[in-house]
């Protein structure tokens, strides 16, 4: 420095600076004359310390940047390194890139020291701290036959993508040499996840753990109306907390529409290796009715919040059309038809949710925004939302849902139609259509008695023999006995009925058939009529030549 000194003002020449003076050992500044020589040894401290500070800081200089190598900043969390990670090893794995394979393999190589680094908390925090040189005297690089590589990368990659669990990615992976440890693999490079404590326990509202029998009962023993998210991971995992407080966070506004629950995979090991999530951990997977989409991404509260509506079982009926809905209304004659008119355009995720869970019980229908405006017409419907269960599908009288729209109010709505239907539905007489017949009702495998009342196109259904039919059904609500009306041209031709209208008995199994010749409004011999044949069993006396049907008009000639 005072070399420096005196070269500037030999330069220069005389200084005119009066707080520069020449001295015998040169150049002295008049803040070291200030001070004295006691300061030059702490000064000498000081910048030995930036030095350090700097050095440290700067650790690329003292190996390689592995941040860089897979394009992540120092604050990346364990989902993107883990992100970074899978899309470098895929779009670098020497097998997918034949042409170039040496270069390919020695990146491949590169990425995976840095993911090997980075995905573990005790090598990623010397690393942070001395770089990669810092590895080497700490014993945590070096050596290895893969550039510094403590186990085998290839191994590595396909521990990563399923392949000791048989799902994952499908490569035939070349080379690697022998297998060692998997740092920084999670679960799947140890042999299996750590035992440790329940990440949630039971200090989570809406979150509960699950173990193999709550598995069985949760899942297994209620298939028909499954609707359950569940996390799976490994307990004391790096990223614990981060994921307890994104899922507490779900939990609080999704609980409403789904079940939540999580899998210690520390305990639960065979269910997680049944499950194949043991090379993912952590995991996210909704178990639906019959898929189960497994989530892919960062686990946070936004992205979960539009990933679950998008993969969640759905079992309502979107109604675009009068005919659609016709169709709808008398396609299922043991469940309430209940009909939710919406002010967007998909199936909230509260419908959905109720679909699944009243699945066999209600039929859910569901009207857009903008579209079905025959349907709101038809049932009067003049604001949206609105929620109204179809109690008669002749003359569609409703009965409307007037509370808030929340799940417990909609959920005993629903069962209050359920139990509507159910009181009604054995005096109730239907209409016979072509959607009917073909989901079974009097078709060729019907081992039941149809009770028709058959009549041409045309023929109305008068209030007095429609009550009187009701009756008769109501009376024979025991036997093996079903009550609908026909006006259909074509399907009274199979009875080679004379008139325009007849009431007939059919066994469709059998082919039989026997035609009422009294008053249809003479409830005791219409009664004796159907017993003579349903209680006695004796044969009915007339075979029909041809199936009956509805012809060309699928409508049935309404």
């Amino acid at each position: 420095q005072q070399q420096q000194q005196q070269q500037q003002q030999q330069h220069l020449g005389p200084s005119p600076n009066p707080s520069l003076r020449l001295g015998r050992r040169g150049v002295t500044s008049t803040a070291a004359v200030v001070l004295g020589r006691r300061s030059v040894r702490p000064l000498r401290l000081l910048l030995l310390g930036l030095v350090f500070f700097l050095s440290a800081g700067c650790f690329s200089a003292a190996g390689r940047d592995f941040y860089k190598i897979l394009g992540v900043p120092r604050s990346a969390s364990t989902q993107q390194i883990k992100k970074a990670y899978k899309k470098l090893a895929l779009k670098w794995h020497p097998d997918k890139n034949q042409d170039n394979k040496e270069a390919a393999e020695k990146k491949f190589l590169e990425i995976s020291r840095a993911y090997e680094v980075l995905s573990d908390p005790k090598t990623k925090k010397t690393y942070d701290r001395h770089g990669e040189d810092g590895l080497k005297e700490g014993g945590g690089g070096g050596g290895g036959q893969h550039q510094g590589f403590q186990g085998n990368p290839f191994e590595m990659f396909r521990q990563f993508m399923g392949g000791a669990g048989g799902g994952g990615a499908h490569f035939s992976f070349g080379g690697g040499g022998p297998g060692g440890g998997m740092g920084g693999m999670g679960g799947g490079g140890r042999g299996g996840p750590r035992p440790g404590p329940n990440l949630f326990g039971s200090s989570v509202p809406g979150i509960s753990e699950l173990d193999s029998a709550g598995w069985k009962e949760t899942m297994d023993e209620n298939a028909e109306h499954r609707n359950v998210v569940v996390v799976f991971y490994e307990p004391k995992c790096q990223e614990c907390e981060e994921i307890k407080k994104e899922m507490t966070e779900f939990a609080e506004k999704f609980n409403e529409y789904v079940q939540i629950a999580a899998v210690n995979c520390g305990k639960q090991q065979k269910l997680c290796d049944r499950e194949k999530v043991l090379q993912h951990l952590p995991t996210i997977q909704y178990y639906g009715l019959k898929k189960k989409p497994r989530f892919q991404g960062d686990i946070n509260y936004k992205s979960l919040s539009k990933w679950f509506p998008s993969v969640m079982s759905d079992l309502t009926t979107v109604l675009e059309t009068d005919s659609v809905f016709r169709d709808w209304l008398v396609s299922d004659d043991k469940v309430p038809h209940v009909v939710f008119f919406t002010e967007r355009k998909s199936v909230p995720p509260l419908m959905k949710t109720l679909s699944v869970e009243f699945a066999g019980r209600a039929a859910l229908g569901v009207v857009y925004a903008g579209v079905g405006g025959s349907v709101a017409t038809a049932l009067k419907v003049e604001k949206r939302p609105a929620l109204l269960h179809v109690v008669d599908e002749d003359s569609l009288e409703t009965v409307a849902f007037e509370k808030d729209f929340k799940k417990e109010f909609l959920s005993f709505f629903l069962s209050k139609a359920n139990g509507r239907h159910r009181s009604a539905a054995a005096s109730a007489v239907k209409q016979l259509t072509p959607a009917r017949l073909e989901a079974g009702d009097c078709g060729p495998a019907d081992s039941n008695f149809c009770l028709l009342y058959v009549g041409k196109h045309g023929v109305t259904l008068d209030a007095s023999t429609k009550d009187a039919l009701r009756h008769i059904g109501q009376r024979l609500k025991t036997d093996p006995i079903k009550v609908f009306f026909v006006q259909s041209t074509p399907f009274s031709k199979a009875f080679e009925l004379t008139s325009d209208s007849s009431i007939v008995l059919y066994r469709p199994k059998r082919k039989k058939f026997k035609i009422f010749d009294g008053d249809v409004h003479d409830l005791e011999a219409l009664a004796a009529f159907v017993e003579s044949a349903v209680g006695s069993g004796t044969p009915l006396p007339n075979t029909i030549k041809e199936t009956p049907s509805f012809g060309r008009n699928r409508r049935g000639e309404l």
